[in-house]
């Protein structure tokens, strides 16, 4: 309540905006909804392509970086949009993160590229 919502909701775009440029420089990333950062939350869905979600979960995991996989509770819209392998990655993101999270789950993106051979 100290913060407030505008604040949070400005922090949550910044990181928004900062997660969407650096996955959009990832060969293979592709980005699930809207790229304009300003129509979304906190919450960044996408797959690398060739890496199942639960694979890149599992490599981000290991460079302590939490993010969910699978369906999300969003089976339909996923089944809707032919999305590979039936789920996504996503990442999520609020008053607590900070930037270098995003680097560290870019490094770790790079990292299950290089272990995929993709």
């Amino acid at each position: 309540n100290s913060v407030g919502l505008p604040q949070i909701h400005a922090h949550e775009q910044q990181l928004t905006k900062y997660v969407l440029e650096e996955l959009g420089k990832i060969k293979g990333v592709e980005v699930y909804g809207p790229l304009d950062y300003s129509k979304r939350c906190g919450l960044v869905s996408f797959n690398l392509l060739g890496v199942h979600p639960h694979d890149l979960a599992t490599v981000l995991d290991s460079e302590g970086v939490e993010i969910r996989s699978g369906q999300n509770c969003t089976q339909p819209l996923i089944d809707s949009l032919k999305i590979p392998n039936g789920s996504v990655a996503r990442a999520s993101f609020y008053l607590y993160n900070l930037p270098w999270e995003v680097d560290r789950l870019v490094a770790g993106i790079k990292k299950a590229k290089k272990i995929f051979g993709v």
